[in-house]
This record gives C-alpha cells, structure tokens and sequence, in this order.
C-alpha cells in the first residue's frame, strides 16, 4: 500500500474567483468616488450617463486585475498573474493620469520602512496630483467653497486608495503557506516521495 503523498498542494481556484469578486466590487466602488469628485471639483462640471459608465467600468477592470493578483498570489500561482492589471490601465488614459504620481507615491511609501520616506513619497506624489486640480486659470481662488473642497478631499482619498492597490498589485510576490509557488512545483515534489514510497 503506498504511503500518502505529502507535498505542496496544487493552487486553488477559491483564492482567484474571491480575488476577482472583491477587487470588481472595490474598482467599481473606487470609480463611483472618483465620478464624484469629479463633479466636485470641476468648473463646469458635466454628467453623461455614457462617461460615467465608461469610469466606473474601467475602474472595475482595474480593480479585478487586481484582485486576481492578490488572489494568485494567496494561492500560490505562478507571478504571471501580475499581468491581470494591465487592461485595466486604460483608465489612465484620460485626464485620470492626473491621480497617478499620487498613487505610485502611495505605492512606494507602502513600501518602504522608514518613516520619514514614507512622509516624503506620499507629500510629493499628493502634491504632484493636487496641483492640477488647485490650479487657477482665471486668478481667482480654487478652494471657494465647500464642496470643491470636499472635491479634493476625495481627490486624496482616492489617490491613497489607488496607491494602496498599486501596492498590493506591485509588492513581493511570495508563496502562501503550505502553498506551492507552482503546480509544477508541487507534482514534482509528489512524483519524488512516491518514488521514495
């Protein structure tokens, strides 16, 4: 009778189809806020129903490519799933590419260990993103009422949100526990302890 194979397990699919559901849930949550701020801080602020779906759309696309990286990654698939984002990336190809040094700031301070360059990171992207939407082109005041400036506190929150997102989509991709790094990983690893059996 052979001895049961005690190896790596082979990656599970729960961790990708949970990944994939929170980070659609969460994107199309970021995009809604986003639209928001939008009308917000804009001077002639305009809806359409097309743009708006357009926004929250490639948010959630965004968002589950993200989500399926954080989901490989718990899983213990292979690093080929960081790639999931990347369609999602159309998103910055309008005037949102506003938010990203923001956001890459956020990213890197996660990052990092030291305080003070955490500090530094999130005040220098914040301040590269903020300054277009505090520009003035006719000299007057940005900032003259409150709801522009709950505009641009919603502008830093989802700016911190992104970052946070690029984070996990960017950090160091490590097996889980128990998990293999890959299903070839695992079957070799079997093949040899039954072998050994």
């Amino acid at each position: 009778m052979r001895a049961p194979v005690v190896g790596r397990r082979a990656p599970s699919p729960t961790g990708l189809w949970s990944g994939l559901v929170l980070g659609v849930a969460l994107g199309a949550g970021w995009g809604i806020l986003a639209r928001v701020f939008m009308r917000l801080v804009s001077t002639s602020p305009e809806f359409s129903w097309a743009g708006t779906l357009l926004i929250v759309g490639l948010s959630a696309l965004l968002g589950a490519g993200i989500g399926l990286v954080a989901g490989a990654r718990a899983a213990g698939r292979t690093r080929w799933w960081r790639l999931a984002p990347v369609p999602g990336l159309f998103l910055f190809a309008s005037p949102g590419m506003v938010l990203l040094p923001g956001a890459v700031g956020v990213a890197l301070a996660a990052s990092v260990r030291r305080v003070w360059l955490r500090a530094l990171l999130c005040v220098a992207g914040l301040g590269v993103t903020l300054a277009p939407a505090l520009g003035s082109e006719d000299g007057e005041p940005v900032l003259r009422s409150a709801a522009v400036w709950a505009g641009v506190g919603l502008v830093v929150v989802a700016t911190v949100l992104l970052g946070l997102g690029f984070h996990v989509w960017w950090r160091r991709w490590t097996p889980a526990a128990g998990g293999g790094g890959s299903p070839a990983a695992g079957h070799d690893e079997a093949v040899a302890q039954q072998a050994a059996a």
